[in-house]
């Protein structure tokens, strides 16, 4: 996107989605019993010899925002007059009675030594805060979230990158082999090869080995940022500010993997080991609904491009289409015969297909699963508040009605019946970006965001949303998220 576009979308702004109702169980959202559940594991289990399946992570994302609170802190001490106010007090006591609770806890007294003590006892604890932020101490305020110890098993501390090598594992493995790509920032790229060599040495015992790829966010997805009245911010140096536009600009990243079976989750949704089961059941589940629905969407649109198909076998696939993909074509097929009727279909089911796992909603902040208007109809979308007109009661109300939230909990089907791979940006909502307000240091500046990766970016997918239990569901917003149960070790 050119700069003029750019602005000329500050200026316009982005519509907002028209919602028309929350996705619901058996309205949009599939629930599954115990015994589908286990033959959909048996089904992905038996496929994996055949396939080639691989999962994708962004780990770009900074730990800073993890560590804010403390970041806080840390400015206070740092200062002339450290004088806490009674929410820093808080913070800091919260921190103090749980340190030994943290994954971190052992790294931060082996780098303190005797300091450590000192520091407690003279109430000063600027030097365990720059010790634990610093980039000349542990750097958790600079470094990818994906490089912080989030677990801690005795002697033994694992990241959440490390942990996500341990779900490869159990649910990824074909051939002898568990294929992940991370998206990561460049400054960092050693850091994760050798964390990386450090965790494949560790699983080595286990038979499997790792194909680890990695990739950069492309610069040139990067949009520039503007004044409230539109107007382009520049750098000190006299230069157009530039930002990374979300986690949509990964679609490119996404789009060079060519695997039957590609699995998106965030780098800090990971549990302790323990609650692994119940992981890797669900993954297989997901994956296990992927191929079966694929299979058959290789079927139809096999035989729809061809020059004849009986109507028998139509009336098959616009049941399937309903029953099975929720989306009901009566009336797009109401005035086509023949030749029409094929050619939608067609089109209709060749496309990528996505299986998302939701969990109930819980209050969580992110997205979840709606009816959204589509041009002709209706379709399902994930949805962030950011795309709701908040000043519509009647469009806040639906978003409050919401019954389940996107964990991003999801594997794509990014080929079609001949086995050749979809151009991805060639399903985007163009119309599904966000603008967002933001701070430079003490202006108000507004910055532009791609189509989301789950969102405006596959917005053209076939989607199917299915219930997940919410034990699948830990993630680490916050340093305080990892004194949840979840994430402490006994």
């Amino acid at each position: 996107m050119d700069i003029q576009k750019q602005i000329e979308r500050f200026k316009k702004g982005y519509p907002f989605r028209r919602l028309l109702r929350p996705a619901t169980v058996g309205d949009g959202i599939r629930k599954l019993k115990e015994d589908e559940s286990r033959l959909l594991q048996r089904q992905y289990e038996d496929s994996l010899p055949e396939i080639s399946v691989c999962k994708f992570v962004p780990a770009s994302g900074a730990a800073s925002r993890m560590f804010r609170d403390l970041g806080m802190l840390r400015e206070t001490f740092s200062s002339d007059e450290a004088a806490l106010d009674p929410e820093e007090k808080k913070i800091l006591e919260k921190f103090l009675s749980n340190a030994a609770r943290f994954p971190f806890a052992g790294l931060l007294e082996e780098r303190l030594g005797e300091r450590l003590e000192k520091a407690v006892s003279s109430g000063n604890f600027g030097p365990i805060l720059e010790t634990l932020l610093g980039n000349e101490g542990l750097g958790y305020g600079n470094i990818p979230k994906g490089l912080v110890p989030f677990h801690s098993y005795g002697g033994e501390r694992r990241t959440a990158f490390c942990e996500h090598f341990k779900e490869a594992l159990e649910y990824i493995s074909s051939r002898n082999t568990a294929s992940m790509h991370f998206t990561i920032p460049p400054a960092f790229a050693e850091e994760f090869v050798q964390e990386e060599e450090n965790t494949a040495s560790f699983f080595s015992s286990e038979g499997v080995s790792f194909d680890v790829t990695y990739s950069v966010q492309d610069p040139e997805t990067d949009t520039i940022a503007v004044t409230m009245d539109n107007t382009p911010v520049k750098d000190a140096d006299g230069s157009l500010l530039r930002r990374p536009a979300g986690h949509g600009a990964l679609l490119k990243n996404l789009n060079e993997l060519s695997y039957d079976c590609i699995f998106v989750k965030n780098i800090d949704n990971v549990a302790k080991e323990g609650l692994l089961p119940d992981t890797v059941k669900w993954k297989k589940t997901l994956g296990g609904v992927l191929l079966s629905i694929q299979k058959r969407v290789f079927l139809y649109t096999e035989a729809l491009s061809s020059s004849w198909t009986s109507e028998t076998l139509e009336q098959e696939i616009i049941s399937f289409c309903l029953e099975e993909l929720f989306m009901d074509f009566s009336r797009e097929l109401s005035g086509l015969s023949g030749a029409g009727r094929r050619e939608f279909l067609f089109q209709a089911l060749h496309r990528p297909i996505r299986v998302c796992g939701v969990v109930k909603n819980t209050g969580e902040p992110g997205g979840g699963p709606f009816w959204v208007e589509a041009e002709g109809g209706e379709s399902l979308q994930i949805v962030e508040s950011a795309e709701v007109d908040q000043d519509s009661s009647s469009q806040w109300h639906i978003w409050e009605s919401s019954t389940h939230f996107n964990p991003v909990d999801i594997v794509c089907g990014v080929k079609d019946f001949r086995g050749e791979k979809f151009n991805l940006p060639g399903f985007v909502n163009p119309e599904a970006g966000i603008i967002t307000e933001k701070t430079l240091g003490t202006k108000k500046i507004k910055a532009l965001e791609l189509p989301g990766l789950w969102n405006g970016s596959m917005s053209g997918w076939i989607t199917i949303f299915v219930e997940v239990p919410s034990t699948t569901f830990n993630p680490v917003k916050t340093v305080w998220d990892l004194l949840k149960e979840p994430h402490q070790v006994e």
